[in-house]
């Protein structure tokens, strides 16, 4: 039962009590845990599949895709996340990349496809694990051929999501009656899409609101004085509560909203990469805030597994990461274990015990949970801060049984400890600083363990004539496909041939601006040299423009928008036959050749060298450096075009990247854009610095000397000239330069590329100020060793 206002009187209390334990001396603290207190009811940890980050996770072989989902949700295994939501996809892109629409027309809603994208198949893998899994399902992009947002066609389109996971066997629990992080409409959830679902046979299906649209917790207000809209959702649901990357959060919690009644969810968390440390414990801190700050009860993460390409928008963010399916090779980060040290010991269900949930000294926090099945089990979830302590527990009317340990630390993870017995109710345990213990009276935990294949390299010789692919299976996607925007969809011509088809051909409400349809092989790295080759089909034009169909080399998404006109090479054939190489805002070369027949493009670069080839013929050789790196695929208009026999060979780039993850050190930054993020393999993350009227520095530390023999660095402004120094060093005192580009009046996308000999292990970049830059700041910086 969610308790009332007195509730919120009594945790001020609380919260009061645990500001005055941080204030004792942080080697022994002494906390009472009442089991007859009060608390809301504990949720779980739960995860979020959305913005194509679980892309590559299909393509899998087994078994160790069959792992990889034992990791997030076997019970008793792994992180067992006990919730899952997944995007409803609508075509466009919604973060890294695009998810398909199961109805792109109102007419394709007589007969849906739900063997469109994953999304689905995810809910079933996760549903086979764990049959008492709540799902949900929210909404990023939407069919253009609704009348309205807020009319009957979404209501019925979201019925018929629910129609799709009853076809798959799935059971929702849940579905979001808003638009993620935009908007939602009182009126629709109450007088259209409740009575739809209810209607549909959908009445235990439950409505939840408004998942980070508007001010936070604002809806709140709407809530408490209407209660026909109140009785209309089961739950108030906000994104990044307590804090974003790194960043303070939204407005906390109040009042208000515990005047509601209704559980107060973090309905979207986290979207940091869970290799390192200081994220786990970061997340668990986040965890635990959550409740005590503003009495949030379910904790969703974003997203469960990286599977977008470590090149797409948002790379390298989850509990942990797969994106190498050729090898099956894939990191189980800490953050898993980060959640086993929840889901593991408190089933949704129990309760909070308030007085055993505040803050501890140095950053630290605890939060304790009760089963309410009368067998008085209880588990303790402490994250020590920057010092180590001792804590003197009172759990005199708790369960008196022996208590079990687990501990994590940036070591080793999930390791059980030695036992603890009260002792007239008592017992103390000294932990040291920045670990996770869960101190639980359960039993049957375990920390389950996959062997992991070597991981290799994507083919240097690449092809798929799409013939191998089921048309009655998930995701109609040939493997190792990413689309950026757009619908590339498997289909099949009436001789049985199967080719691959951009079938979005109408606008759609569009999350963030779609300009063209693009997607790529994920081939695990940038190109620089090879070919891509492909049999293209066009004949009509698009909605918005001319139609046209072709290749894409040096892909790259623009961090201004990553689903604008992609940086790179682009062949295009037209619905006229005409042809053009363009790059992303010029034509460099053009044609013409015959319309309406299948053609065979092929585009190769090497070095500045760019040609394009047409049936066999050589149309076009160029010298252009203005791309020099970036992926390799298929673009489009919003108009149907086809494509068949891909063929794609590279030479990889010499060395292996060094500097992930390395030590890093500037001149100065900005909260939550620190050196660090330079390092973090997340594209759209950045070094900031704090100043940019003078000349700003990032240093990294390669732990060891190497021969180091090439340099990326991805600044901000790469669509403008940027001058720099880069110079290295092997006692971090006296510096050598490896390239002087202070000078530098040419600009190169996505990123500049220096190469050259040196042995060093401290790497630095100086960025010059310059007038047309109103702040300095690095994506990436990547060094490479051989």
């Amino acid at each position: 039962m969610l308790r009332t206002t007195s509730l919120f009187i009594g945790l001020l209390g609380t919260f009061t009590a645990s500001a005055n334990l941080a204030q004792q001396k942080p080697k022994d603290t002494t906390i009472r845990i009442d089991g007859r207190s009060n608390g809301r009811i504990f949720e779980g940890i739960g995860a979020v599949s959305a913005g194509a980050s679980s892309r590559l996770l299909i393509d899998y072989p087994e078994p160790y895709r069959s792992h990889v989902l034992d990791y997030l949700f076997k019970p008793g295994f792994g992180a067992g996340f006990v919730y899952l939501k997944t995007e409803i996809g609508g075509d466009g892109n919604s973060t890294c990349g695009s998810e398909p629409s199961f109805a792109r027309t109102k007419e394709e809603m007589k007969n849906p496809n739900f063997n469109r994208g994953y999304e689905y198949w995810l809910m079933r893998m996760a549903a086979d694990r764990n049959p008492n899994i709540e799902l949900d399902a929210l909404e990023w992009t939407m069919p253009g051929w609704f009348k309205q947002i807020w009319g009957q066609d979404n209501a019925d389109y979201i019925s018929t999501f629910i129609d799709g996971a009853k076809h798959w066997g799935l059971n929702m629990k849940y579905i979001g009656g808003c638009w993620n992080e935009r908007t939602y409409d009182r009126n629709w959830i109450v007088d259209t899409l409740r009575p739809t679902l209810n209607k549909r046979g959908y009445s235990h299906v439950k409505i939840g609101a408004p998942e980070g649209a508007g001010r936070a917790w604002a809806i709140c207000e709407e809530l408490v004085k209407d209660p026909v809209f109140r009785n209309s959702i089961t739950s108030v649901s906000y994104h990044y509560p307590d804090s974003y990357m790194w960043r303070p959060g939204t407005e906390l919690a109040g009042k208000t909203a515990f005047e509601t009644e209704l559980p107060l969810w973090s309905g979207e968390d986290f979207s940091l990469p869970g290799a390192p440390w200081k994220n786990t414990t970061y997340l668990a801190k986040n965890i635990l805030r959550c409740y005590i700050r503003q009495q949030i009860t379910k904790v969703n993460l974003w997203c469960p597994i990286a599977s977008m390409p470590d090149n797409s928008c948002f790379s390298n963010v989850g509990i942990m990461k797969g994106v190498s399916p050729w090898s099956g090779y894939y990191e189980v980060w800490p953050t898993i274990w980060a959640v086993a040290h929840f889901n593991q010991f408190a089933k949704p269900g129990w309760q909070y015990l308030n007085s055993g949930c505040g803050l501890l000294a140095n950053d630290g926090a605890i939060c304790t949970y009760k089963s309410n099945d009368g067998n008085n089990d209880y588990s303790i979830v402490v994250v020590t801060g920057s010092e180590a302590q001792k804590l003197n527990f009172d759990v005199s009317n708790l369960n008196g049984k022996q208590l079990q340990v687990w501990k994590s630390n940036s070591k080793a993870q999930f390791i059980q400890q030695a036992a603890l017995k009260p002792v007239n109710g008592k017992f103390s345990i000294t932990l040291e600083a920045n670990a996770i213990y869960t101190i639980t009276t359960t039993k049957g935990q375990q920390k389950g363990s996959h062997k992991i294949p070597a991981q290799t390299v994507f083919p240097t010789s690449y092809a798929d004539d799409f013939n191998s692919y089921a048309m009655d299976r998930a995701p109609l996607s040939p493997k190792y496909f990413y689309d950026n925007s757009g619908a590339f969809e498997l289909m099949q011509d009436a001789s049985g041939n199967k080719y691959l088809q951009q079938s979005l051909i109408n606008d759609i409400t569009h999350w963030i601006p779609d300009s063209c349809a693009f997607t790529y092989v994920s081939q695990g790295t940038d190109w620089e040299d090879g070919s891509i080759s492909s049999d293209v089909f066009v004949n009509e034009d698009a909605f918005n423009g001319p139609g046209y169909a072709g290749l894409i080399m040096r892909a790259a998404y623009d961090k201004g928008g990553q689903s604008l006109i992609p940086f790179g090479y682009r062949f295009m054939l037209f619905k006229d036959g005409s042809w053009q190489l363009k790059n992303k805002t010029s034509v460099l070369a053009s044609g013409k050749t015959t319309a309406g027949v299948w053609h065979n493009l092929k585009l190769s670069c090497k070095k500045d060298l760019i040609e394009g080839y047409i049936d066999q013929q050589r149309v076009v050789s160029i010298r252009d450096n203005s791309c020099l790196l970036g992926a390799s695929g298929y673009v489009s208009g919003f108009n149907i075009a086809k494509f068949d026999n891909l063929k794609l060979n590279y030479t990889p780039n010499e060395g292996k990247i060094v500097s992930d993850w390395a030590a890093t050190t500037a001149s100065s930054d900005r909260q939550a854009q620190e050196a660090w993020f330079a390092t973090d393999i997340n594209s759209l993350s950045k070094w900031h610095a704090a100043k940019h009227d003078v000349a700003q520095w990032l240093k990294i530390d390669l732990g060891s000397v190497k021969n180091i023999t090439r340099v990326e660095s991805w600044m901000e402004y790469f669509s403008k000239p940027t001058q720099y120094l880069i110079e290295y060093s092997t006692d971090n005192k006296n510096w050598k330069t490896f390239a002087d580009k202070q000078k530098n009046t040419v600009a190169h996308n996505p990123c500049y590329v220096d190469k050259g000999s040196a042995k060093a292990r401290w790497v630095r970049i100086t960025v010059l100020p310059h007038a047309e830059r109103n702040y300095i700041a690095i994506h990436e910086f990547k060094v490479y060793s051989n």
